[in-house]
């Protein structure tokens, strides 16, 4: 969460200093109109630019807001699960004690098969586990390769010897990067790129095969995703006295939107120390289409990450 909010301050200082130049620019721009030097026409377009930059800029501080409230529900959400489902204490398996034998000699107790003891090891991974995850890696959207982040939190009861099945929630984000674009980026040309960025919690149900020190899963459920679409409008020019060479980026608009989706994964780790394991995984994510101005985008994506693993309970 940290870097998330570090990197949205760091937009909004850049955003403040852009503002800055364009009020300087504004006001050189208005002195030479008022002493016939030019037209009121710049100065018309550096009001436009500027009150699109300062709209920008109460959007990034409220997605700042939205975050920090977004964080908080979601670990307040986690906490009550897990306090819940803590207070669930696996049935009693101790039985009353029958009716004392009456005129019967006691007999030497028995000598206990290889077998029973081979039994007796397989069984002892039985119980309420507790995991908490922390992870970070690379998702795959529309040809580009963002970096991710987040962390989860699962309780697994256990379903006969081998299984492990309960639910999972957690929380993550994706930054920003170009889902769509419109223009062919050659000089005389115009373009609309189409950013996306994401913040999601993820709800759902874990199913998890542990052997040895090893412990192969898979995992599915909805999300929730807050997105930051930004479209950003710009011309390829061929460089000349007024402008470098390159495409440039003369107007931006930014809008949030809510999407539900779906999501499947797997994973496999391994511990490493009494209460500390390493993991590695995949995730499949398919949110709802929405549209832009400009086009329905099908973001569908996958991640790959790899993180710690901190488990309690009785294991």
């Amino acid at each position: 969460m940290s870097a998330e909010m570090q990197r949205l301050t760091a937009v909004l200082d850049q955003e403040n200093k852009d503002i800055t130049r364009a009020q300087s620019a504004l006001s050189a721009a208005s002195a030479h109109a008022n002493a016939g030097f030019t037209n009121h026409t710049i100065r018309g377009e550096l009001l436009d630019t500027l009150a699109k930059m300062m709209s920008q800029r109460n959007q990034l501080e409220q997605q700042l807001e939205d975050d920090a409230n977004l964080m908080q529900a979601i670990k307040d959400e986690i906490a009550d699960l897990l306090n819940k489902l803590a207070n669930c204490a696996p049935p009693s398996t101790t039985q009353s004690p029958g009716p004392e034998p009456q005129n019967q000699q006691p007999t030497p107790p028995s000598k206990p098969s290889p077998s029973a003891s081979q039994t007796s090891m397989s069984t002892t991974g039985a119980g309420i586990q507790f995991q908490l995850r922390g992870f970070g890696g690379a998702s795959f959207i529309n040809g580009n390769t963002p970096g991710t982040s987040g962390f989860d939190g699962a309780v697994l009861f256990p379903l006969g010897n081998r299984i492990l099945v309960g639910p999972t929630a957690g929380f993550q984000w994706i930054n920003s990067s170009i889902v769509n674009s419109i223009g062919s980026q050659q000089p005389g040309s115009t373009f609309i790129d189409t950013s996306a960025g994401f913040k999601e919690g993820r709800f759902g149900g874990r199913i998890g095969f542990p052997f040895g020190g090893w412990q192969l899963g898979v995992q599915g459920g909805a999300t929730v995703a807050g997105s930051t679409i930004t479209q950003a409008t710009g011309f390829c020019g061929t460089g000349g006295p007024t402008a470098p060479a390159g495409c440039h980026v003369l107007s931006s608009t930014t809008t949030h939107d809510t999407l539900t989706g779906s999501f499947v994964g797997g994973y496999i780790s391994h511990s490493i120390f009494s209460h500390v394991g390493i993991f590695v995984g995949y995730d499949y994510f398919r949110p709802a289409e929405f549209k832009s101005s400009a086009t329905v985008l099908d973001l569908h994506y996958s991640d790959a990450v790899a993180g710690l693993n901190f488990t309690f309970g009785r294991h």
